[in-house]
């Protein structure tokens, strides 16, 4: 057994096999389509000395009640008039149809449609139904908590909707004296993949969405979602549900319960398996350690095809993780298998990303402890596994750590580590010569690209004569974190290649390895 950290790098000659775990793939990454928002919460009335909406109009005045003048000037317009109380400002340019309000001497402008902004804690109304949309891309976000002004309401249509990777957010608003502050988080509709309303599911037959976040603070979120939307602090959290109708092949657990096909997403490989002692679970009063897990295939074979892999495959290492105190998340994603279902990269990283915010979002009901939330992977599992952890919200891809989900510890079965370097060999089925952008793919899950300080801390376990993954670029990435300033190591099984299947002490050596490490940062016991 030998650990490293550093710079050991050593040129190891590797060839293509067909072996490795993990992967699905995505047919590419069709253009972003607009999302749609959930139900929104109703306008409270207006306060003493507040505004009132004028819709389009061909000029005039208008009495603000309460206010210490009598009327206000409303200029002709084709979209809206925007009178402020309070001494606020505001404009709308182009709108048509709605008006901004601002009370409390906040500020807001409305601009061909595009974004919509609340600051100082000011209430902000639509006029024409009393929505708030957002169209060609742009936010709808209100600052500062968003709080509705005495008596008055801060009220969006559910949350507005989200377009073209848009988001419409609230930070946690609050109401007082009878307003309302309704807003359905949420990321919906990521690039490349087809909308998303709250919960953010993708529909289209290409990406993945961003997961969907929930609602703001006792917000009334809801809309239609997909593959576990949820509402954050202050809101309601569906049961997560099962597909019972779905034909992916659910893990074997004797003496644990098995709770099969659970939907993080509405394609059809989107499903996952949540494994736990009888003593645990939603019923249970244990709170476990949780872990995530990717089954390997090279990215383009899983249960579709007659290769052995999918996570029903994946029980040398779920067991492993069950008899060390674990509650298990064991996910299958889209693989590059030339089925209606398959697709090609990134869709994979696009998925093991989603269902990383699936489980955390259902800690809780399945009583896992959010301090220790790890995820790990075998060969193109292991890759994902790097990628959950080390992805970055740049890349577009879906949900990240920390932001929407936080991983305690990134366990890497010996998983590819530089794509790019293995684009003509181990990766090639999953990124084909044919695609258009393949390089730029490429180096999108390439988690070489993602090299930086404040990743969760990593090990790489991995046979030492591994000639399919190759050692030396998992050495690379190793070095090249430890110089970042990041908590990375390395373990080399002696005698082992791609797997732990050979020799004899390949499995207890590289178990000891995780759960000894595991250990060491406070996550196993």
């Amino acid at each position: 057994m030998r650990l490293t950290t550093g710079s050991h790098i050593r040129a190891l000659k590797f060839s293509f096999a067909v072996a490795l775990v993990a992967g699905c793939g995505s047919s590419g990454k069709p253009g972003p389509t607009t999302g749609t928002g959930g139900s929104g919460g109703a306008s409270g009335p207006l306060a003493s000395g507040g505004t009132i909406a004028v819709p389009g109009n061909t000029g005039g005045t208008i009495a603000v009640p309460g206010n210490t003048g009598g009327t206000i000037a409303v200029p002709a317009n084709t979209g809206g008039a925007s009178p402020v109380a309070g001494g606020g400002s505001s404009s709308v340019a182009g709108n048509a149809g709605g008006a901004s309000l601002v009370a409390g001497g906040g500020s807001s402008a409305v601009a061909g449609g595009g974004s919509s902004s609340v600051a100082g804690g000011g209430s902000s109304s639509v006029a024409g139904g009393g929505s708030s949309s957002v169209a060609g891309g742009g936010s709808s976000s209100v600052a500062g908590g968003g709080s509705a002004k005495t008596g008055g309401s801060s009220a969006m249509a559910g949350g507005g909707s989200a377009s073209t990777g848009g988001t419409t957010s609230a930070t946690g608003g609050t109401t007082a004296k009878g307003g309302t502050t309704a807003a359905v988080g949420g990321t919906g509709g990521a690039a490349g993949g087809a909308g998303g309303s709250t919960g953010g599911a993708p529909t289209g037959g290409g990406g993945a969405s961003a997961g969907g976040r929930g609602g703001s603070a006792g917000g009334s979120g809801g809309g239609s979602g997909g593959g576990g939307g949820v509402t954050a602090t202050g809101g309601t959290l569906a049961p997560p549900v099962r597909d019972t109708a779905s034909k992916v092949p659910i893990s074997s657990a004797p003496g644990y319960t098995v709770e099969g096909n659970y939907a993080y997403g509405p394609l059809t490989a989107q499903r996952l398996d949540v494994i736990y002692p009888p003593t645990a679970g939603p019923k249970g009063t244990q709170v476990l350690p949780v872990v995530l897990m990717f089954h390997g295939g090279a990215w383009i074979h899983s249960y579709t095809n007659n290769y052995g892999s999918g996570k029903d495959h994946m029980s040398t290492f779920f067991d492993r993780f069950l008899a060390h105190g674990f509650m298990v998340c064991n996910a299958e994603y889209r693989v590059n298998d030339g089925t209606a279902d398959g697709a090609v990269a990134p869709a994979a990283v696009q998925d093991a990303l989603l269902a990383a915010k699936w489980c955390w979002d259902y800690l809780d009901y399945f009583h896992g402890d959010r301090t220790r939330y790890v995820v790990t992977g075998a060969s193109a599992g292991g890759h994902l596994a790097l990628m959950v952890g080390m992805t970055s919200a740049t890349a577009g891809l879906g949900p990240t750590s920390p932001t929407d989900f936080k991983i305690a510890g990134i366990v890497d079965g010996y998983g590819p580590a530089d794509i790019e370097a293995e684009l003509n060999a181990v990766a090639a089925g999953w990124i084909p010569a044919s695609l258009p952008n393949r390089a730029a793919v490429a180096k999108e899950v390439n988690p070489m690209t993602y090299v930086r300080g404040d990743i969760p801390p990593l090990i790489v376990v991995q046979g030492a004569n591994d000639n399919t993954a190759p050692v030396a670029d998992s050495l690379r990435l190793v070095s090249l974190l430890t110089a970042a300033g990041a908590d990375a190591t390395m373990h080399e099984v002696a005698g082992a290649g791609h797997g732990f299947t050979t020799p004899a002490t390949a499995w207890p050596d590289a178990e000891k390895a995780m759960f000894d490490w595991l250990t060491a940062k406070g996550i196993a016991k």
